[in-house]
């Protein structure tokens, strides 16, 4: 079917296209939100920037028309030939070692030979643990430099610097061309390919190598074989090797099905075939993925997938194998807008996770760790967070707690004593009624919520709280609903009428805040001035009395008055200062009661 004959119909109302044979149809920019596509052939077809909401791909078989894929397995099996050449004529160089004339002595040449394995080895290590990463990069230089040192105090001879030159330099490139071909290749292409490669270096062998050639060829092979290991190690998605991934990726989706720039919101791939398939931003804009299911689709690692959240290859198979998620470590992944309704979370780690907008009806969260995990906009429907640790998750008036099922949950992961989880409802033998969880933990739309940094400063609290009291007078006296410990940080709750902006309220409430913490370092730094003063009256004392000890008795009445003033200092902070000033009033001298006469006779 004709990509015109495609946007009559749904233009004339048509939305079933199951099974249609659309390869190489052309759909940029076209919107089709809504279609059924299920089963549709859509291998090479375009739909860079088209608005696919909620469109059906389900059953569909996406990746390269038969041209491109024979293209593709000419351009792998040209590869597989030119890695096995290149390791072959590396391993040729090394021959250079085994010509005597080449070297002024045995000793030189005992010395070349193994400074250019050492050259070697470290070069394998080096990726082999390291990846192609700048910090590879610099052991093999630091490597090249101590041999080039040698070189230039003679021990070794300018053709060996060559020789391990150019060996080094073959092995990145056959490497590197071995990770592409990895990529793009099937599992039977990838066998194919080390074959055609195998080939290569034999028949470069014996073209190129007139003597030695059996230590050609083991060098070679071992050459391949590690080209070879840096493409499984790409296929496995270590992240060391990322950079040689998102190339042969772009290689492999060369002529694939385009979804660039697509918006493809609550759309549907169950089940779909999506290999060689590219999902990444276009020109124009970013290719919006919230709400996809993914459930059971094939071959997307094989796709290119690059700044979305199907990076992760946690999120990816969680995604598309959602009975996977039992006891797994998703920690920190992000799960931004993804559809995770229905997967098995079950005792999973989900500490500081993204969930923010994401879907997670009947969800199965039991027992699951959502530390700090990020929900805001979340949809729970018919969710299950029965012993769920829910320590400083993050939640609004927009999460949706509904039909939660649930009989009990932790605020603390870590316990600091008496192995105390703040479990609730905090009696063991109470469990939750049906909606219990929703007033415990539903966000009310008229709070604003303050997060208060590092502990909370009393003379900051103070002044904020006046400024919220002069800016808000019909504020009722308990609007501020709680004040809770979150770590070293403080969380009030303040309950305020819909009319009030929150922005405008919290900005408010921080001015207020950070005057009273100056006003507080002021306070300190007056109380510090005025304890030094008071130390350096009595340091003065003492230094009269040691200098002069007639003056003692003077002294000591002096310095008696001074502890008394201290002492009414104190009082007046306590119970006459303002808080910002100090004032001393002196305490009153009482009268003595005169004594009556004795008027008896």
């Amino acid at each position: 079917m004709k990509a015109k004959e495609v946007l009559r119909q749904y233009a004339a109302g048509e939305r079933n296209f199951c099974n249609a044979n659309l390869r190489g149809a052309n759909f940029k920019g076209k919107d089709l939100s809504g279609a059924d596509f299920n089963g549709a052939d859509i291998r090479s077809a375009n739909f860079t920037d088209a608005t696919l909401r909620g469109t059906s791909f389900e059953n569909a078989k996406g990746g390269l028309q038969r041209q491109w894929l024979i293209l593709q397995w000419l351009l792998i099996i040209l590869i597989a030939i030119v890695v096995g050449i290149l390791h072959a004529f590396a391993a040729t160089l090394a021959t250079y070692f085994f010509a005597p004339t080449n070297f002024s002595s045995s000793l030189e040449q005992a010395v070349g030979f193994l400074t250019y394995v050492f050259l070697i080895v470290v070069t394998y290590v080096a990726i082999g643990l390291q990846g192609f990463s700048t910090r590879a990069l610099g052991s093999i230089l630091t490597a090249f430099a101590v041999v080039f040192s040698l070189t230039l105090t003679s021990l070794l001879t300018n053709g060996f610097l060559v020789a391990g030159v150019g060996t080094v330099a073959v092995v990145l490139a056959g490497a590197f061309a071995g990770a592409v071909t990895t990529v793009c290749a099937s599992t039977g292409a990838i066998v194919f390919a080390v074959m055609v490669a195998v080939i290569g270096v034999i028949v470069a062998t014996f073209t190129v190598a007139d003597k030695n050639t059996t230590v050609v060829v083991i060098i070679a092979v071992i050459g391949l074989l590690f080209s070879f290991f840096v493409g499984w190690r790409v296929i496995k998605e270590d992240e060391k090797f990322d950079i040689l991934r998102m190339f042969g990726l772009e290689v492999a989706v060369f002529g694939g099905t385009l979804f660039s720039g697509a918006d493809l919101t609550g759309a549907t791939f169950t089940q779909a075939h999506l290999g060689n398939t590219n999902f990444a931003e276009s020109r124009r804009q970013q290719t919006r993925l919230n709400h996809v299911y993914w459930q059971g689709v094939q071959k997307l690692r094989c796709s290119f997938l690059e700044g979305s959240i199907l990076q992760d290859r946690r999120v990816r198979m969680l995604l598309t194998r959602p009975e996977k998620g039992y006891k797994q470590d998703c920690s920190n992944a992000n799960f931004r807008g993804a559809n995770l309704s229905g997967v098995t979370l079950e005792k999973a780690n989900l500490t500081r996770a993204v969930l923010s907008d994401a879907l997670l009806k009947g969800t199965i969260l039991k027992d699951a760790i959502l530390t700090e995990a990020q929900a805001v906009g979340a949809d729970f429907t018919n969710a299950c967070l029965t012993g769920a640790t829910l320590e400083s998750w993050n939640t609004d008036s927009t999460t949706i707690f509904k039909n939660i099922d649930c009989d009990y949950v932790y605020l603390l992961e870590h316990p600091k004593k008496n192995d105390d989880h703040e479990r609730r409802p905090h009696d063991i033998t109470k469990m939750f009624r049906p909606g219990d969880f929703e007033k415990l933990f539903k966000e009310v739309p008229g709070d604003v919520q303050l997060l208060i940094r590092n502990g909370a400063n009393p003379t900051a609290l103070r002044v904020a709280f006046q400024k919220i009291k002069e800016n808000y007078p019909d504020l009722p006296e308990d609007a501020f609903q709680s004040f809770q410990r979150r770590g070293d940080d403080f969380l009030v709750t303040v309950k305020v009428p819909q009319s009030v902006d929150k922005g405008q309220f919290e900005r408010n409430w921080d001015s207020g805040y950070q005057a009273g913490l100056q006003a507080g370092r002021e306070e300190s730094a007056a109380l510090l001035a005025s304890a030094e003063k008071r130390a350096d009256g009595l340091e003065a004392i003492a230094l009269t009395m040691a200098q002069n000890p007639s003056t003692q008795n003077t002294t000591n009445n002096d310095y008696r008055q001074t502890i008394e003033v201290k002492g009414n200092v104190a009082e007046s902070v306590i119970g006459q200062g303002d808080g910002n000033h100090l004032t001393n009033t002196p305490t009153p001298k009482q009268t003595p009661t005169p004594k009556q006469e004795d008027k008896t006779p």
